[in-house]
Formats: structure tokens, sequence, C-alpha cells
């Protein structure tokens, strides 16, 4: 599947520095539950969560009083369809059902016994289907492992609806003795819905927590996500959304979700009373076990090289050399390391030579790294055209580094200005840190940021900070950042905090691994360092190194499966935090598809842009015949009606701002808000391209499934 290249004359031409694009309510979906349509609600029978559109503040989804037509096509040649979306209908079979070579729940006529439960299978037909009787419906469904033929049949009873593939993910949990608590799984709605509405909820939260741990499993808790964090883009799960319910909690809404829980290509139920499963969801996160000896560390320095840097280099250099000196013959062949300088970009400044150098397409050792810094990362003697710089080009880059599958990634970042805003006409890339910070979190790199405070530029601090700082942001722990502000005339402090931040790094793998921490051991849980700024570890890079190892433990969890639950999207105990995030699941098809479409918008953006067009007339010209005609579009219409972006896109129940977009809208947003809104479509693009190019992360759920069908779990942030 191809995703189409962005050319580099589609960048504005204008300095466009603040996005005012929530203004006009072109903003992104939010990451949580609350970017879904509708209030409250319930899937209808057979599981399709649609029902989320609904509008109003209270009431459900109600059982129709008589037949009604669902939009399904079944054509006879292949899948049938859902017509709406024209995308494959699936169903979900619950545990312990069977497939039978005809439609007769005989025995003597089942083909497949026990199919592994909550795999999306294929359906080819549907006959005398009653989906309006509750959790007992009638007919029948052939059913297929994939699209070109049909396996056998299937009861209605012993499957759910899949039609829109929304799922949820667990979120990262955080360090394990502040972060948040494991996602209990209630046997119904009514027992969750006793412990929400309790004035004590935190307090019987800790008491079935206790419970568990001790191994006193409550009869109304089936399972329990692991205690270890399992992070969906590396040990794939599904956890399809069958039915839900709102509620607030501290003036905050929630949602009580009935999930399914399986994992490709593995059976049983993993409930609390599976002792096997017990036992392994209840092994903390900051146990390892053996698994820490085979332990590595890639560590990639981002580097502002422009006119001011040199010094900071060298003593980068001497600090790396220092770290490097104080190797043991162990924890030297762990290490790995990799170098990306940046600068700005040079089709304004042709002289600075490059926005940003990997020196690194494989990552190196110490030696060769210090030799690096010595010789080829060398400050430019041209100056900018202004103070900010191409730091997000520089981390974009970073992130492509070829970093080891079996290792904790760290990124540091070393500049002393902003980066210029997503819209700039020297924002190389198209992203700022809000996209980057997306791309961190799905490549588990951690970024620690040394803001080189010039006292002459003391106006560009606060937007370098919040910038820095966000790039920085602990995982599991959204109110901390790994940032550290130095004075850039004090190269002293820089020294010392570069020593110490390496210097930490080389302790804590050296513990971690069951070993002395060097001269500066600690007796406490992680080790400390005497080199640099103090005597105590720096509490930054202690919070990075505990949300990486978290990651790195989670590797051995093992999701549960094979289970229908409830659940909350918050901490039963510290409601502010969120347990659960949304996602869709895409085929690489999908995404294909996806970023064709979006690429036709932007081209249609800056066809109106310059002809002075009307949106809807420039999107004509762009798109041909893949959308409706003009006249039937009508004045004032939506980018949704015109039948050009992905119909699946319109089916999901979430806030997308792109599909709102009118001429009307068009027309009466300035030049600064147009080409923000072609730098975000252009961002996503961008992304879109990263994950299809990435071949691990691409999953299959069925042994026969093709390259087509493989699929993604898209965070709900990453779509338009």
């Amino acid at each position: 599947m191809t995703i189409p290249e962005i050319s580099a004359t589609r960048r504005p031409v204008l300095s466009l520095c603040l996005p005012l694009l929530m203004a006009f309510g072109l903003g992104t979906a939010q990451a949580d539950l609350s970017a879904l349509e509708g209030t409250v609600g319930h899937a209808p029978a057979g599981g399709s969560p649609s029902l989320w559109d609904l509008e109003g503040d209270t009431g459900h989804a109600a059982a129709a009083s008589e037949p009604r037509d669902d939009g399904i096509r079944c054509a006879g040649e292949g899948p049938c369809v859902e017509v709406s979306t024209e995308l494959a209908l699936r169903v979900l079979p619950r545990p312990f059902s069977h497939v039978y070579a005809e439609r007769q729940a005989d025995e003597s006529a089942i083909i497949q016994a026990n199919v592994a439960a909550f795999r999306p299978l294929y359906v080819f037909a549907r006959e005398g289907v009653d989906l309006d009787r509750g959790g007992d419906p009638e007919g029948w469904y052939q059913v297929g492992q994939g699209r070109d033929a049909p396996l056998g049949w299937m009861q209605a009873r012993d499957v759910f609806e899949w039609r829109q593939a929304l799922l949820v993910s667990y979120t990262h949990p955080g360090d394990p003795i502040e972060g948040r608590s494991p996602v209990l799984m209630f046997q119904d709605l009514a027992s969750l819905e006793s412990l929400v509405d309790d004035m004590d909820m935190a307090g019987r939260a800790r008491s079935l927590y206790t419970d568990i741990r001790e191994g006193e499993v409550p009869e109304s808790v089936v399972s329990m996500e692991p205690e270890r964090f399992v992070d969906i883009t590396r040990q794939f799960y599904m956890l399809p959304i069958l039915d839900w319910e709102q509620t607030r909690i501290r003036g905050d809404d929630a949602r009580l979700l009935q999930l399914a829980a399986a994992v490709p290509r593995a059976r049983g139920a993993d409930t609390l009373t599976n002792p096997e499963y017990a036992d392994q969801s209840r092994v903390g996160r900051g146990e390892a076990g053996a698994g820490l000896q085979d332990l590595k560390v890639d560590l990639v320095f981002v580097i502002d090289t422009t006119r001011s840097m040199q010094p900071f280099i060298d003593m980068t250099r001497d600090a790396v050399a220092r770290m490097t000196r104080e190797f043991t013959g162990e924890t030297s062949a762990r290490f790995r390391f990799g170098l990306v300088t940046f600068r700005d970009s040079i089709e304004v400044i042709p002289a600075l030579e490059y926005v940003t150098r990997n020196h690194t397409p494989e990552l190196v050792d110490g030696e060769a790294l210090v030799d690096l810094l010595a010789h080829s990362a060398r400050a430019t003697e041209v100056g900018s055209l202004d103070y900010a710089e191409e730091g997000f080009a520089g981390v974009d880059t970073a992130l492509r580094s070829a970093w080891r599958e079996d290792a904790l990634r760290f990124m540091i970042l070393v500049g002393d200005a902003s980066s210029h805003p997503k819209g700039h006409a020297q924002n190389v890339t198209g992203k700022d840190e809000v996209d980057l910070r997306r791309e961190l979190d799905d490549a588990q790199v951690h970024l620690l940021a040394i803001h080189l405070q010039d006292p002459r530029a003391e106006a560009d601090h606060p937007i370098a900070h919040a910038q820095f700082s966000h790039l920085s942001r602990v995982r599991g722990d959204a109110g901390r950042s790994a940032i550290e502000a130095v004075d850039a005339f004090e190269q002293a402090q820089y020294l010392a905090l570069v020593e110490q931040v390496t210097d930490d790094i080389n302790n804590l793998l050296r513990q971690a691994m069951g070993g002395p921490a060097g001269p500066a051991a600690s007796t406490g849980q992680v080790a400390t360092s005497t080199a640099g700024t103090g005597d105590a570890e720096l509490e930054s890079v202690s919070a990075l190194w505990q949300a990486a190892l978290v990651e790195y433990i989670g590797r051995e969890a093992t999701p549960p499966k094979d289970i229908v639950a409830w659940s909350l999207d918050r901490d039963l105990v510290n409601p502010a935090d969120r347990s659960l995030d949304v996602r869709v699941l895409v085929t690489r098809e999908q995404l294909s598809t996806l970023s064709q479409s979006l690429d036709r918008v932007v081209q249609a953006l800056m066809r109106a842009e310059v002809t002075q067009a009307q949106f809807f007339e420039a999107l004509q010209g762009v798109a041909g015949q893949t959308m409706k005609q003009p006249d039937e579009i009508g004045q004032g219409a939506q980018l949704a009606d015109t039948g050009l972006l992905p119909a699946f896109i319109q089916s999901l129940p979430y806030r997308s701002d792109i599909l709102s977009l009118t001429d009307e809208m068009f027309a009466s947003m300035t030049t600064q808000q147009r080409a923000e809104l072609e730098w975000s479509l252009l961002a996503k693009l961008e992304q879109y391209r990263a994950i299809n190019e990435q071949v691990d992360v691409w999953f299959q759920l069925n042994d026969t499934d093709d390259d087509r069908d493989r699929v993604y779990p898209l965070h709900l942030d990453y779509l338009p």
C-alpha cells in the first residue's frame, strides 16, 4: 500500500507563528473517550457501538419495536458490506462457540469446535438474523477467516456484530509506587455501577485491590489488567467496545465500558480464578525477575549546531568520554549511542548546509560517539534568520534512528532556542511538539530536554520551555516533564549537568543488572551520582528511567483474553487518571485510502488559496470523479458530504473537525488559519507514512490475512 509523498513545494510561504484553528473549531480529535460523539447509550444488540452518535444528555439506545433496515448488503460475492461505509461486516465469536457445516446446531454438523473467542471473522451471508431480542438473538451467519471464501455457519447468539473497529488500550500506568491502579473487569454493569456510585469509591477500590493481591478474588471481579504494562503497539491485544454507559465523577465525564478481550493466536479465558493468569497479573511493574540480565540502553543526542553551540558540543563530548571511561566491560557492550544535529531551514539560509544530519545511521559505541562529537558535529559560523531553530526537525530525524528492539530508548535534546511552530515557513517537517510527542510514545522513546537559556533572549524562554516540556513529558505521569534549564553563560553548570545525566544513566543500568552502581552507589531503589549538580540522582533522569523500565518489564506480561466484562475508563482510586485510551483498528488498505484522500484535500486547500476559488470548487478540480458532483453537494455542504474521505471515517463516533469544513467556513478563515489547517493535515500524512513503513507494528488477526488486511491500532489523535 502506498502513501502519497509530500512535496516540499507545499509549504506555505507565509511566516505563521501561533495556530488559531481552535477559534474556528479546527483542532484535532481528543485523545480520550470524551472525543466520542454522544453522551450516553448502548451499542445495539450484536455489539456495534454505532449508537454513540446519539445526541442529548440522557437516555439509552432503545430496542427497535419492528424490523429495521440495518444497511447490510450481502451480494453473494465476497463478504457482506455495510452500505454506508463499504466496510466488510465482521463478527466476534463468543467463547466456546462452534462453526457448523450447515444451519443446524447439531454436534454432527460441527466443522470447527470452540473457535477463537473475539477474533474477527468475515460475514458472507445472514439468514433469519433478528438482533432485537436482547441477549438471545436469532438467526445464522455464514463466516470465514479471510475474504476469499466462507468456512461455515455460526449462530447469531454465539457472535457479536462488530461494524466499527473501535478498541481501547491500556494507558501507561506510571511508576511502581505512584502510578495508576490496574483496570478491574467486572462481571456485570451493576457491580461496576455500585462501586462508581459509592461515596467512598477510592476506599472500596483499594479494598478490592488488597483482596486480589492476597488471593481473595471478589465475586464481582472477573479479571484484571496485569500490574505490569502491556503496550498495544508492541504486544498486540484486542479490547473491542461492545456497550457503554456514561457517568460523571468529581465533575468529569467518565465511561463504563463493556469490553471483549482477545489476543491473536492465544486461547483460554484469563479470569482471576485461573491460577496461572492470576499469578502473573499480580506481578508488580517493578519486578522483572531475570529479565534485566539482558538489558540494553540506546542513547541518542539531538544537538543544536548553530553558531552559539560549539562550547556545549565540546562539553557533551567530554561528558560522554567520561562516561565511557567508567564503563565496565559488561556495561560498555550494553550501551549504544546516536548523534543527530540540527540547524535551520536551508531554503531560507542555504549557507547553513543542512537542516538535520544523522551522524549515526547505525548506533555506535561510546568511543565512536566521542570522535563524532570532536570532528563531525561542528557548529556553523553562519547566523540564522531569527532566533528560533529547527529542533522539531532534529527530534523527527532522531526518531528514525536504528533503535535496537530490546533496548531502553532515550533521547537527549540540547538547544538554546524554541523551534519554529507548525505553519511557519521555516518549519520543514510540518510537525510540532504535540505531533512528535505522540510519535515518541508510540516508539517508546523517552526524551530529556536540556534548555540552554540565554539571558539576552528572555522573550523566547517561555516558548522554548513549553515546547521542551511537552516533548519531555514523562510517560505515565502527564504532570511531570524531564526538562533541565541551564544559564547559557554558565558553561560549568552545563558540563556538570550533562556529566550527571550520563553518570545517572550508567549507574541505573548497573543497578538494574544487579551489580554495583559505581562510585556513587545508592542503597535505595535507584543509584545516585556524586558528579555534576549535586549528591542526589536527577529526578528527571530517574523518572524517565522508571517509565522506560516499566515498558521493558511489561514485555513479560500477558493481557487478559477470552472474557467479556465491564470496566471504567478512569483509575478507580484516582479518577483523574485515564486508564483506557480509544484506538481505531485500521488496515493497511484503509490507511492508504485515508492518506490519498487527505492528500487531495491538502491540494484543494492550496489551489483555493492561490486561485481565490471556493474550497469545494478547488476540491472538485483535484479530486475528479472520486467525489460527488458540485451540483449534488450544494452551497455550504460539509466535506463529509463529498464522498471523498473514506466512509469508515464518517461512521466512527468521534468529533472530526475536518469533516465539518464548509465553503462558508473556509471563506471566513484568515490566510494564517488556512495555512495552519494545511500543516495539520500534512503532519498527519507524514505520520501515516511513518506508520506504514514500519514492518513490525502491523499485526495479523488471522493467519490467513494478506498484507492489506494487517491491522494497526491507530490512536484517535491520528485521525483528521
